[in-house]
Order: structure tokens, then C-alpha cells, then sequence
């Protein structure tokens, strides 16, 4: 055997793992080691497994390895492995083994890291769903002020049926409060508590696993001790979550991108949110969105690293799922960081061209499904009739290059009674309402439809669910900070 290989760590082990390992532990992870060392010696004092004066000198002297020791300028040195064993060495050599040593009694590193990581985890999601509710609060502004704002919605890349802005972000309003419910659901399930759980199976010693929970902010403990410290699935519940919502926002994102070509335009994007050409001066380059739609690529993609990490692990603590992947994974609530506000921003800022939707509609020939419908109504002919009439009249137009505003009611005549066999009862006045855009909204009032009553009654009950959520989440925050705050007094 190579000598240099004879004793841990080797220097190979210590540049491609440790050293960067350690950078990671103390910057993202420090903070919740040290809620757990002050919630163990509480809990271990408490269930008197230390006795009062050795609680008072570990949280003292814990207490200032955390506020003075220089963790900025820590640099690995091979004299200890992980953070963990950095801060207990420090103990021990500021009030000796015989207390110090005292602290780590009845846990493991297995379960202490799988608590940080959920503290963590905790954070960042909790982060994400407050970044949504400003979303959402915004879409339903929006959406208010654009009941009556026409808009032209495609299927199939073309021209379809007229609707509202209100209809439309609705939709988005609708999807993102699932994923706030989907997010809302991987906070339940990440924020339970492993400690106890030590290495597999728990201890001998009378710990108090629940007070160990209450005291980090915790719900509850994971119930069984080897899932607490083998299980992921609180790590890929959460990244499925937030995959889920970069996909939806990604389809959202795709579509504004369309509305803003030229040859579409039917939103006006205000210069805040334009770039210029560097030659060519009569450019307007939303180019916001498409930082968006890369960002929520790139959110979907580091979703699946941490997932497609987790598959086909073994069912065992493993670093497959350690603080290397799961800082890896926080790129993914830091991209939804960054693309939430900027969406909630341009959705502020939305316009709609009026002129051109007006254009395309009455080119496109989009309110004419209302006219089919309208003809079984007043003329008491099948759907399949009417529509074969519209059909027909809206080939003739096209092939004579007319647009519905310019359809006179003789040519529609003609028309019908060739495809029926009878003259039309309906009569002009109607003929012309009938294939308004305000009239295709107007008569599309059942539930989830485009009228301005049904879209009123689902704004409302959006803003409900909404601020169901919004309590959900305040109450699982205010257990956080409550359990801070009395972690602060008893470690006074």
C-alpha cells in the first residue's frame, strides 16, 4: 500500500470532499447545528440526564464558540472531521470531556443532520410559498381590474375563442394555488422532527424526542426511528413540489412570450421590461421573460438532480442524500427566489392592446362558435347544423377576405337557407350581437366561465383559498418562532 494512504484523512479525500464539505457545513448548515446542541443540552438537563450546573456551563461556553469563534476564516486542517466534531473538540477543550462529552448523549450524527437539513429545508420552502402569496395577490388584482378586458386565447398554436385577462390569469391564479397546496403539504411532512432516532434505532437513555421537536419548531418526530434517518422522501416530496410549479410557470411564461410578438401583440410590455437592439433600433425586447422561462428551466432541472440523486439509493443514512446534495438542492428555492418576483412584477405591469386583439379577433373569425351556438337557440336546428352553416360562412369570408364586423346579414341568408333549406329567422340586430366578443363572454356564465358574474364568484373564492393558505402558513411560522423564542429564554 501507498504510505500516503496509510492514515485518515488521506489528502486526496481531504481536496476533492472534505475541504469543500466543510464550507457547505458552515455556511449553510452552522446555524442549525447549533439550535440542535442548545435544544439537546435543554432537553438532556430537563429529563435530568445533566445536571443544572453542567447544562449552564455547556450552553454558556456553546454559546460562544458560535458567537466568537471565527467560522469565516475556517479552513480544514485535518485535525477534525466534520463541523460537528470542530464544535464538540472546542467544547471539550474550553470545560473538559467530563462535561462537554456529556451533550452528545443518546443521538447520532445521523439524526442530528437529518434535523438540519429539515431546518434548513424548512426555511427555504416557507421562503417559497410567502414569494407565491405575493404572486397570487397580484394575479387577483389583475385579474379584478381585467373582468371586461377582452383578450384572444389559442389552442393548438391558433386563434380559438375570445375570453378575458381576468379568465386567463385566473387559470394561473387557480394552478399556483396548487402548488402552494403541494408546497404547503412537503412543509407538513419536512417539518417533523428525526432527533431521538440516533444512529438506526433510538436509545436507552430517557430522552424526550417530543420535546426535542417542540423546542427546534418542529410539528411532531418522524415515528419510526430507522425511517427518520433512512427515509428521502421528505426531500423529493419537497423538490416535486417546487418541479411541479416551475413547470406550470414555465407554460404561463411560454404563452406571455407568444402574446408579445409582433405578429400577435396583445400585451403592451412597458419599458421597464424591454432591451434595445445593439443595431437595430426599432427593437423592443421583452427579454425578462425569457430569463424567466430560462430560470424556471433551470429550476425544473436542479428539481430533478436532487431527485434523480435519491434514485435507487439504498434504504439506509447514506450520503446520497447528506448535506452535499441537499445544498445542491437549495439552488432550486434560490432560482424561485428570483423568478417569482420578477413574474409578480410583470404581471403588474400587464397592458392589452386593444386595437390589435380587436383585429385578430374579427380576422380569425373566433367569435363565430357563438354564432353556431346562437343558431340552435333562435333557429331550433341541431348543433351539428349550425355549426356546418358557420363552418361554411366562415370559409366564404376568409376566401373573400371579409371579417365579421363586415358580414352582411343578405350574404348570411344566402348561405343558411343553402345549408338548411329554410330562410333564417334570426334577425340582423341579433345576427350582429351575436357574433360580438362582449356577447361570447357575456352567455359563457357557468361555473369556471369567462362572464363577469361567474369570473366575480371565482375571484372570490380564490381569494378564500388563498387566505385559508395564508393562515395555514402563519401558524406553522408562529410555532417556529415560538420555539425560538423560548429556546432564547432557556438558554438564559
Amino acid at each position: 500500500m501507498v504510505n500516503k494512504y496509510n492514515k485518515f484523512p488521506a489528502k486526496v479525500y481531504v481536496d476533492s470532499f472534505l475541504k469543500p464539505d466543510l464550507y457547505t457545513y458552515k455556511t449553510v448548515f452552522r446555524d442549525a447545528l447549533f439550535q440542535i446542541n442548545y435544544a439537546q443540552c435543554i432537553m438532556l438537563k430537563e429529563q435530568k440526564l445533566i445536571s443544572e450546573k453542567e447544562a449552564s456551563e455547556i450552553l454558556t461556553n456553546l454559546s460562544e464558540i458560535e458567537n466568537e469563534f471565527d467560522f469565516e476564516n475556517l479552513e480544514y486542517d485535518s485535525s477534525f472531521e466534520d463541523l460537528f466534531f470542530l464544535v464538540e473538540k472546542t467544547l471539550i477543550n474550553k470545560i473538559g470531556i467530563d462535561t462537554a462529552g456529556k451533550l452528545h448523549t443518546g443521538r447520532s450524527r445521523n439524526d442530528m443532520e437529518h434535523t438540519m437539513f429539515r431546518i434548513k429545508l424548512r426555511e427555504k420552502i416557507i421562503s417559497t410559498i410567502k414569494d407565491y402569496f405575493i404572486l397570487c395577490d397580484i394575479l387577483l388584482k389583475r385579474s379584478e381590474k381585467g373582468l371586461s378586458e377582452i383578450v384572444l386565447l389559442n389552442t393548438h398554436g391558433q386563434p380559438a375563442q375570445v375570453s378575458t385577462l381576468a379568465h386567463f390569469l385566473s387559470a394561473v391564479i387557480e394552478f399556483s394555488l396548487r402548488d402552494i397546496s403541494r408546497l404547503l403539504q412537503s412543509l407538513n411532512l419536512v417539518n417533523l422532527s428525526p432527533m431521538g432516532s440516533a444512529a438506526i434505532t433510538t436509545t436507552g437513555f430517557p430522552l424526550s424526542r417530543e420535546r426535542m421537536a417542540e423546542l427546534l419548531g418542529f410539528e411532531g418526530i418522524v415515528k419510526n426511528s430507522y425511517g427518520a434517518i433512512a427515509g428521502c422522501d421528505y426531500i423529493t416530496t419537497a423538490y416535486s413540489s417546487l418541479k411541479i410549479g416551475s413547470i406550470n410557470l414555465g407554460r404561463f411564461v411560454q404563452e406571455l412570450i407568444t402574446w408579445t410578438g409582433f405578429e400577435v401583440s396583445q400585451i403592451n410590455v412597458p419599458d421597464g421590461f424591454v432591451q434595445i437592439s445593439s443595431i437595430m433600433p426599432q427593437k423592443r425586447n421583452p427579454v425578462p421573460l425569457e430569463h424567466l422561462r430560462l430560470k424556471l428551466s433551470q429550476c425544473n432541472g436542479e428539481c430533478d438532480k436532487i431527485i434523480n440523486t435519491m434514485h435507487n439509493t439504498p434504504f439506509a443514512d447514506m450520503n446520497d442524500s447528506e448535506r452535499e446534495v441537499q445544498s445542491e438542492g437549495h439552488k432550486a428555492f434560490s432560482l424561485m427566489a428570483k423568478i417569482l418576483p420578477l413574474l409578480s412584477g410583470f404581471i403588474e405591469s400587464i397592458e392589452i392592446n386593444e386595437k390589435s386583439i380587436k383585429n385578430r379577433i374579427q380576422s380569425s373569425m373566433a367569435t363565430i362558435t357563438e354564432l353556431a351556438d346562437s343558431l340552435v337557440r333562435h333557429e331550433k336546428i341541431s348543433f351539428r347544423q349550425a355549426h356546418d352553416v358557420a363552418q361554411h360562412l366562415s370559409s366564404e369570408l376568409i376566401s373573400k377576405n371579409i371579417v365579421l364586423d363586415e358580414l352582411e346579414f343578405s350574404f348570411f341568408g344566402k348561405i343558411f337557407e343553402e345549408r338548411i333549406g329554410l330562410k333564417p329567422s334570426i334577425s340582423k340586430e341579433m345576427l350582429r350581437k351575436v357574433c360580438s366578443p362582449e356577447y361570447f363572454v357575456e352567455v359563457r356564465n357557468l361555473p369556471g366561465g369567462p362572464s363577469k358574474k361567474e369570473m366575480s364568484k371565482s375571484l372570490q373564492s380564490y381569494k378564500s383559498d388563498l387566505n385559508l393558505q395564508k393562515n395555514n402558513l402563519s401558524r406553522i411560522e408562529k410555532l417556529i418562532l415560538k420555539s425560538k423564542k423560548k429556546l432564547s429564554s432557556l438558554r438564559s
